[in-house]
């Protein structure tokens, strides 16, 4: 069948690492003390026994749970390099079956209403997909893309990000990676508004006009903001800045994913302990 997309409900639905991704909504971008370790441990000690053996990693599989049925077309998938952590594997497998429970729940409540109505009941869809963004020494950056269809006019798409530090064992925001006191927020938010304007006009075919419907830039807290690795060195070189269908324009305009290089100003803002992790990149002109 075609696969077209779905509702907030579904996505509020998801239990899989929201406090975790909604760090990472493009919030003021500030960091914060980092959280206490055990006494006298070491960082480089803690990662290394946190981390997967590798022997764990190169064993690890890519996962896809699918079951296409007549009340619902699901489909759920994480990478390999999520499987190998155990816990963000378990999270994932759990996400999966609480999200296709609600969906299936949801489905058979509209092939009750459509047979009550006589209209004709539409097979709805969700899927989601996990992919890499970037993977460092010590932070693995997924992107979460969701495509849904409920039997309306049309299906929806959204976004998720997810952002784990290795060294923590933990989901963590990209605030956490700057030394205390520094913040990205100015650094991202200035340039963001100016591409955006630049990619509506020309899907528009017209300049963007302030103060219309879709016309200023979006709030900080309607994007997602993910770590990217733009040539898999391992090493983050740009912060995507996403905002999905109905946050900078129509539906028909689709979502808008905007690169944003990591300059150096910016490096020299990350915990010295990660800057190795980090490429700058020249700034937008």
């Amino acid at each position: 069948m075609r696969r077209v997309s779905i509702v907030p409900l579904l996505l509020a639905t998801a239990a899989c690492g929201q406090q975790a991704e909604s760090r990472n909504r493009a919030e003021p971008v500030r960091a914060t003390a980092e959280a206490p370790r055990a006494s006298g441990a070491r960082p480089d000690a803690v990662a290394r026994a946190r981390a997967p053996s590798p022997a764990s990693a190169r064993s690890a599989k890519a996962v896809s749970i699918d079951d296409d049925a007549p009340l619902l077309d699901f489909h759920y998938a994480w990478p390999a390099e999520a499987s190998a952590i155990p816990e963000l594997a378990r999270r994932f497998r759990l996400d999966a079956e609480r999200t296709k429970a609600a969906a299936l729940t949801a489905a058979a409540q509209d092939r009750k209403s459509a047979q009550a109505d006589g209209r004709e009941f539409h097979q709805h869809l969700l899927h989601r997909d996990w992919t890499i963004a970037g993977d460092s020494a010590s932070l693995l950056s997924l992107r979460g893309s969701i495509e849904t269809f409920t039997g309306g006019a049309h299906g929806s798409h959204g976004t998720l990000s997810l952002l784990r530090n290795r060294r923590q064992n933990r989901e963590v925001g990209i605030e956490t990676l700057l030394a205390p006191g520094q913040s990205w927020s100015g650094a991202i938010r200035a340039p963001f508004c100016v591409l955006l304007d630049r990619e509506r006009a020309k899907r528009r075919g017209e300049p963007v006009r302030k103060g219309d419907l879709f016309g200023d830039c979006p709030k900080a807290n309607e994007l997602r903001l993910l770590l990217a690795d733009g040539d898999g060195d391992r090493r983050f070189d740009h912060v995507l800045v996403v905002a999905d269908e109905y946050v900078a324009g129509p539906y028909a305009e689709g979502r808008y994913v905007i690169p944003l290089p990591i300059t150096a100003a910016m490096a020299a803002r990350i915990r010295p302990e990660l800057r190795a992790e980090f490429r700058p990149q020249p700034p937008v002109q």
